[in-house]
């Protein structure tokens, strides 16, 4: 089985040796003395986690961990910084920089191993499940007719419901844990978070499924609240501002619940995406009943959409992303309208885009 990589940064021999004692028996580790170097060790090597220092003679943690997010090989590396600096303040910095943890020196060998044990998971995770949605794309990509996609979408979804019942091994953590032990509560919460997300993608494969077969989910009613679940799952990890603004009240509506959620979630990912070059990243979620309609908007503050491009965005196989598949807006459109419903989008150049979704409440 191939040992998983990690790089650490410090400028200060006893603090390597220190974590090469705690980590050597579990881990191919590779180590850097200054900024500089952590970048190209970490261009060259692609380590699974980056143990990162703060204080450096050359350039300092904060600035090392905004490069490394910068640079598309090496953004999705796990950073955590492992620092004197213990001032709010200090932490603050670190995670808006892109920093998934802060460990406080001097460290304690087992908190150390926890908290690495518990974000190489969670990375292992979301690339598996990447993966599993990037097959899902490739193979709805080089089919050409609903009806074909129609044909396999039950045995992509299967396939992918098998990679993601990995799951399940999270209902074991508990068990695994000390009582007493200072960490449990954090790894806890994270461990259910994961395990929401991929619950979510499974309800989302399902969707798919009965979209494309047109069976497999019956209509029933559900509060539009429950409907917004995974995009609680994905605030967690967009670093920027969102804004909710729904009505007291809590609408419920006729629908099959698994393909509006998909709609929900392609609408935020693509206004996470919008916003992601801008520093003060801000979506704004709108929810108001205009009887018999249920109404739902994601406003995001992005650059908006081209003149020439507005006209094409919900078409098939039409995308201005590289890899995308142009089936995200297309299919969410669809969905919509066999709900007797519409989707559609207000943009002006340089100020966002806003995508409005009326549904009724009674169903199509």
């Amino acid at each position: 089985m191939t040992r998983q990589k990690i790089l650490i940064v410090d400028d200060e021999p006893n603090n390597l040796k220190l974590m090469q004692q705690i980590l050597q028996e579990d881990y191919d580790l590779f180590f850097a003395t200054g900024g500089e170097k952590a970048l190209v060790v970490s261009r060259k090597m692609k380590p699974d986690l980056i143990l990162l220092d703060i204080m450096m003679p050359d350039i300092d943690g904060y600035t090392v961990c905004c490069r490394l997010k910068e640079d598309e090989a090496c953004r999705e590396i796990p950073v955590i910084f492992v620092t004197g600096k213990a001032q709010i303040e200090d932490e603050r910095k670190g995670f808006e920089v892109g920093a998934v943890d802060y460990i406080h020196k001097p460290v304690s060998s087992s908190v150390v191993k926890a908290r690495i044990k518990t974000h190489l998971l969670l990375k292992n995770q979301k690339d598996t499940l990447k993966a599993s949605i990037s097959i899902l794309e490739h193979e709805a990509e080089m089919l050409q007719h609903k009806a074909e996609l129609g044909l396999l979408a039950g045995g992509l979804a299967h396939d992918i419901n098998n990679v993601l019942a990995v799951v399940m091994f999270f209902e074991d953590v508990p068990e695994l844990l000390p009582e007493g032990f200072e960490e449990r509560d954090t790894i806890l919460s994270i461990c259910e978070m994961v395990k929401e997300a991929f619950l979510t993608g499974r309800q989302i494969c399902q969707g798919f499924t009965s979209y494309l077969r047109g069976l497999g989910e019956e209509m029933k009613e559900h509060s539009f609240l429950t409907l917004l679940q995974p995009v609680d799952m994905f605030r967690k990890v967009f670093r920027g501002e969102v804004v909710r603004e729904l009505c007291e009240d809590e609408p419920l509506i006729m629908c099959k619940g698994s393909q509006i959620k998909r709609v929900i979630v392609n609408l935020f990912v693509n206004a996470c995406q919008a916003v992601e070059a801008r520093e003060d990243k801000k979506i704004t979620l709108r929810l108001w009943r205009e009887p018999p309609w249920v109404c739902f908007s994601i406003h995001d503050n992005g650059t908006g959409i081209p003149e020439d491009v507005l006209p094409h965005i919900f078409e098939e196989r039409f995308t201005t992303k590289a890899g995308g598949s142009g089936l995200g807006l297309h299919m969410a459109k669809s969905i919509v309208e066999d709900h007797g419903g519409s989707l559609g989008v207000l943009t002006v150049e340089g100020e966002g885009a806003t995508f409005v979704m009326r549904l009724p409440e009674d169903g199509p």
